[in-house]
């Protein structure tokens, strides 16, 4: 009877290591043309039957992408901007949704990597880093942090410019003459979440205003949070208000809508992230775009350079938002 051909025995024959034998097999880190042949000659000199072994240059490239949620108008428009890119430079993609729990983040990345997927595109969750990070670099799979960045030069980033672009925009309400100015911030935990009030605090401070933080209120980055979070504003009377997120803004719009709160005559209302329908509401809203599809598109074109160059230095790439000026800040 013939024995089981192994990878260790493919190993020994091609004279490299075992986990390079495992990383040409199973597809999960690129290595240099002459060494994959060598492992190929290798497993097919010695029978080795494994239906993922598939000659250089003839297989195509997969990639994974775990997002909070793809209804989302913002991540539905990251995901837009991958699929695009992956459609020019014919990639197969992959996506797969963690609704924030980072439990659910590291099934789904575990999954991906289990289907041999050649990276992966993370919107990583607020513990992604005791919870898929490990998963990640135990597998050694190549992946690009995205819209979340962390203040590390070891990984490949895509994001948006956060922190001076929120300044500029509460700057902006300064400038209108706004004294109180509170902030609905998003979930705890996120470096946007961070970034955002941090600009939002070096605006007041940079004017000489004193941050009031009862006017700082936790809006959990969700529709219900931003209603919850202004109807807590209201009883401490600001004059205008910072959404930090698409998700708060809808929230907070309805609870002005439901109170019967006239914006900007009543309060001024800014906010990070664009809305598809803020150019048809009355009044329209102030705010951040970010460039979701350019972000989504940057996003696979470096985990592309990442696959092929697995050695280069890491990038941290920010792009960013345009201003959309309307009247929900009290300009004419």
């Amino acid at each position: 009877m013939v024995g089981v051909v192994t990878m260790t025995r493919i190993a020994e024959v091609a004279e490299v290591s075992l986990s390079t034998v495992s990383h040409v097999l199973n597809r999960t880190r690129p290595v240099s043309e002459a060494t994959r042949a060598a492992v190929l000659q290798a497993a097919d000199e010695l029978g080795y039957e494994d239906p993922r072994v598939v000659l250089a240059g003839t297989r195509d490239v997969t990639v994974g992408a775990v997002v909070p949620a793809a209804a989302s108008p913002y991540f539905g428009e990251l995901i837009e901007g991958m699929s695009a890119e992956a459609v020019r430079l014919d990639v197969d993609l992959l996506i797969m949704t963690s609704g924030e729990d980072p439990d659910l983040e590291r099934w789904a990345l575990e999954s991906l990597i289990s289907r041999r997927v050649d990276g992966i595109v993370l919107i990583p969750s607020g513990r992604w880093q005791e919870r898929s990070r490990p998963a990640l670099l135990r597998h050694e799979t190549p992946f690009v942090l995205v819209d979340r960045l962390v203040n590390s030069a070891r990984y490949d980033q895509v994001g948006c410019e956060n922190e001076h672009a929120s300044e500029m925009l509460v700057s902006h309400l300064i400038k209108l003459g706004h004294r109180r100015i509170a902030v609905i911030r998003g979930l705890a935990g996120l470096p946007t979440t961070d970034e955002r009030e941090r600009g939002y605090r070096n605006a007041l401070e940079r004017s000489g205003i004193q941050v009031d933080e009862k006017l700082v209120v936790d809006g959990q980055s969700t529709v219900r949070g931003g209603r919850v979070a202004m109807e807590q504003l209201l009883t401490r009377h600001p004059t205008a208000v910072f959404c930090a997120n698409n998700n708060m803004t809808m929230g907070a719009l309805a609870t002005l809508r439901r109170l019967h709160i006239r914006i900007p005559d009543d309060l001024a209302l800014v906010a990070f992230d664009d809305l598809e329908w803020s150019d048809i509401i009355e009044p329209g809203i102030t705010s951040l775009a970010q460039p979701f599809h350019a972000i989504g598109n940057q996003a696979l074109q470096i985990l592309l350079d990442r696959i092929e160059s697995p050695d280069s230095p890491a990038q941290t790439v920010r792009l960013p938002p345009s201003f959309e000026h309307r009247q929900s800040c009290g300009c004419p």
